[in-house]
């Protein structure tokens, strides 16, 4: 290391470029924090439509969240392990299908590092199949965790250790998916997980959670403020891609001589 040769420009102009970075810097954690305060703001929108106790305070209709699902699947719904293992080959490589795993989930990430399947497996998974905008629950490990599936314009299946719901006509989705991360939802799924060490949550577990079902225009209202707070993230995130491109770019000139 003491043989590294280190460019050292005079101070003024380390001040200088240590002043175009920090601005930059700047302007990434406005945009972080923006993000985050989104992301707040569609769960105090439920609380404040829905209450922070909706089967207790509402009024409302409280069924089994079976009764409110049209499709209840995984990746084993397609056959055993033996059949799975004979007609499925999973990569590494881009293929034609993604197999969605909820590590993409709980990264929000759909490019790298992900698991591919090609066409012929993809129509033998038949039975797990995702289009966007179902919910997805980690059955195993960080068993109950949920997510909603977002639409990647691509030919995406079900990975392991997760199920599919699609849910009927009675509600929205957007409404289940806040109210099944909502404080009260998130309890009723963590009484139903089992499990010392590892984990686990059943389909029936899953069907049996007490869910309230309020009018279908408040949920349908309810849909549409939460995607008007969407679009104004997928916003902030274009930007905040912008401008960690910029300080990439920033800092590769500034260290090369040229800022």
């Amino acid at each position: 290391m003491e043989e590294w040769l280190i460019p050292l420009p005079p101070l003024e102009e380390q001040r200088r470029i240590a002043e175009v970075l920090d601005r930059a810097e700047e302007l990434r954690s406005k945009r972080r924090e923006a993000i985050a305060q989104l992301d707040t703001l569609t769960q105090a929108i439920f609380i404040e439509m829905f209450g922070n106790n909706p089967p207790l305070e509402s009024g409302w209709d409280i069924v089994k969240f079976g009764d409110l699902i049209e499709v209840l699947t995984d990746y084993h719904a397609n056959g055993s392990y033996e059949i799975l293992r004979d007609n499925v080959v999973l990569k590494n490589q881009i293929d034609y299908a993604l197999m969605v795993r909820t590590t993409d989930l709980e990264n929000n990430n759909f490019e790298n590092n992900c698991i591919y399947i090609d066409e012929k497996a993809y129509n033998f998974l038949s039975k797990s199949k995702v289009y966007g905008g179902e919910i997805i629950i980690n059955k195993i490990g960080s068993a109950g965790k949920v997510y909603l599936m977002p639409y990647l314009k691509r030919p995406v299946s079900l990975g392991m250790n997760a199920f599919l719901i699609r849910l009927n006509n009675k509600v929205n989705t957007s409404f289940i998916y806040y109210f099944l991360t909502s404080s009260y939802g998130k309890e009723a799924i963590n009484k139903n997980v089992k499990g010392a060490v590892t984990k686990t949550i059943t389909k029936e577990a899953i069907r049996g959670i007490k869910t309230p079902v309020p009018p279908l225009h408040l949920q349908q209202e309810f849909a549409r403020r939460v995607e008007a707070v969407e679009k104004l993230k997928a916003a902030h995130r274009a930007s905040l891609s912008e401008l960690d491109a910029l300080f990439a770019s920033l800092q590769h000139r500034a260290f090369r001589g040229e800022l």
